[in-house]
């Protein structure tokens, strides 16, 4: 905690003084210009009165003048070292001071400098410019220039200096300052902030830097825990047994008749709430959770397969594995072991190879692992032909039994001329290569009508059934079975073609 406040002081120190060091020449200019403009206006206001004895017209606007500014507290004529009238007064004659002669002859026009009134001891601004044949003194309220200057920003504070140095406006007392001068008149502005605005500066950004990364390291070790927690609660889940087989039913085209179906995982969290794959299969595919999950319900299949397929022994049962999951020899042995140890598991079993990583690089590899669950009498499906990594050339390399085509192409069969086209190339294809074709995604009876026309030979999707626990499978089974003795019993010439025919898959 304390490395990473003092890591926020040091990020917000040169920070600070940089924004410090734009922000107070940029003010200061702005400061400059502003004063600049300010006198400009007052220097034209003045240089149209009178260089003699003022007449009363004269005189009232020269009244008027004063009067309607703020900062302009007098005017006042100057020849020959004389005052010869003022806003106040319209006849003088009066000297001017010692100090201002010497002014006026050392200095160069306009002169510009701060001095406190003997009348009323206040603080007045003196600008002195050339008319004709004299001089303009114009006496400026000091204190308003002060507040002015004050409160130009709410942060920042300046002061304005002759070129010698003396004061003009405000007193210096900064920490830090930069500074502007002004190309018309003898004056700069200095702005500056102080020793406790600039401390105060670095404490807030170290403070906003500090809560930041602060809520940045709270973000990132919930994330580390919710992974935590995620992976511990998928052990847990798979202790208690919690992830469960659903089965959607394949569908024989020519027969009508169920001749097998996928395996499809369910998370039945903590026995109570069954959450969809969606949610779940992503991470455990990601970080390798996947692989005591498949065993699990590989045991599981091999209790459930003779239940639901009711003594049919063509009937199979397929299940998604990926290349990750076949590149881990532990995984492959155990998953071999398995097989051996149950029975039910060497007849009628499918793996479906997914295609969600590239299998270019591993074909050798690959075709050895085939093999080994080959002679134990598994077939080999492709998943999700034509979505995924060299689809063609892993039917070129490897010796699938079954070519699965994704619902992709199926829900746009009957609507898509392209897409027809593309399943008619595969249907003729997986005929070339003597694989059975299974269709995923049948929703319609409109995509079934069109699949049946190319030939394809199983069907699965909503239109038949969800994807189901073993109960509600074996209750879909018999319903489908009796609806089909029906359609037999009113048209017996069907029976022909409605006998079975299942898959035939060499094991």
């Amino acid at each position: 905690m304390f490395q990473l406040a003092l890591l926020a002081i040091l990020i917000a120190t040169p920070i600070t003084f940089t924004y410090l060091n734009i922000r107070c020449d940029n003010l200061s200019k702005d400061i400059a210009v502003a004063l600049n403009k300010t006198l400009n206006k007052r220097i034209s206001s003045v240089l149209h009165l009178p260089e003699n004895q003022p007449d009363a017209k004269s005189m009232h606007d020269l009244v008027t003048l004063v009067l309607s500014s703020r900062s302009l507290r007098s005017v006042a004529y100057i020849q020959n070292n004389h005052y010869i009238y003022s806003d106040r007064n319209a006849s003088l004659h009066t000297p001017i001071s010692p100090s201002l002669i010497e002014r006026l002859k050392k200095d160069k026009l306009p002169l510009l400098y701060r001095k406190r009134s003997s009348l009323n001891q206040i603080d007045e601004l003196h600008l002195v410019v050339k008319g004709t044949k004299g001089f303009y003194q114009l006496f400026i309220n000091a204190p308003y220039m002060d507040d002015w200057l004050t409160n130009a920003d709410e942060y920042l504070r300046g002061y304005v200096v002759t070129n010698n140095g003396n004061i003009l406006i405000n007193n210096k007392s900064y920490l830090f300052h930069k500074s502007y001068h002004s190309g018309q008149f003898p004056f700069k502005v200095i702005v500056g902030a102080k020793s406790s605005q600039v401390l105060l500066g670095i404490g807030a950004l170290a403070a906003f830097i500090f809560i930041l990364c602060m809520l940045i390291v709270l973000i990132i070790n919930y994330i580390q825990t919710n992974n935590f927690s995620f992976k511990k609660d998928i052990d847990r889940a798979i202790k208690n047994n919690e992830f469960i087989p659903y089965y959607q039913p394949i569908v024989c085209n020519q027969t009508h008749q169920i001749i097998g179906a996928e395996l499809l995982c369910r998370w039945l969290y903590r026995h109570a709430q069954l959450i969809s794959p969606n949610q779940f299969i992503t991470k455990v595919e990601s970080n390798g959770q996947i692989k005591p999950i498949t065993l699990h319900l590989l045991k599981q299949l091999s209790i459930d397969k003779p239940i639901i397929a009711h003594c049919n022994k063509d009937f199979y049962v397929s299940i998604n594995v990926t290349l990750s999951m076949l590149n881990d020899p532990r995984f492959v042995d155990d998953v071999i072991l398995l097989i051996k140890q149950n029975p039910t598991l060497q007849q009628g079993l499918v793996f479906e190879m997914t295609e969600r990583e590239n299998t270019t690089n591993e074909f050798i590899k690959l075709d050895k692992i085939m093999q080994r669950f080959r002679a134990l009498g598994v077939s080999w499906a492709l998943d999700d032909f034509g979505t995924g990594y060299s689809s063609l050339s892993s039917l070129k390399e490897l010796n699938f039994d079954i070519i699965k085509i994704d619902k992709l192409f199926v829900n746009s069969a009957d609507t898509d001329a392209v897409t027809s086209s593309i399943l008619n190339n595969i249907a003729s294809l997986g005929k070339e290569l003597q694989c059975k074709l299974v269709a995923e995604g049948v929703e319609t009876e409109t995509q079934l009508n069109t699949l049946k026309s190319l030939l394809i030979d199983y069907t699965q999707g909503f239109y038949f059934s969800a994807p189901t626990s073993r109960c509600g499978f074996i209750a879909f089974k018999t319903e489908h079975n009796e609806q089909i003795l029906k359609i037999m019993d009113k048209n017996p010439k069907r029976y022909v073609t409605l006998k079975y025919h299942g898959p035939t898959l060499e094991i």
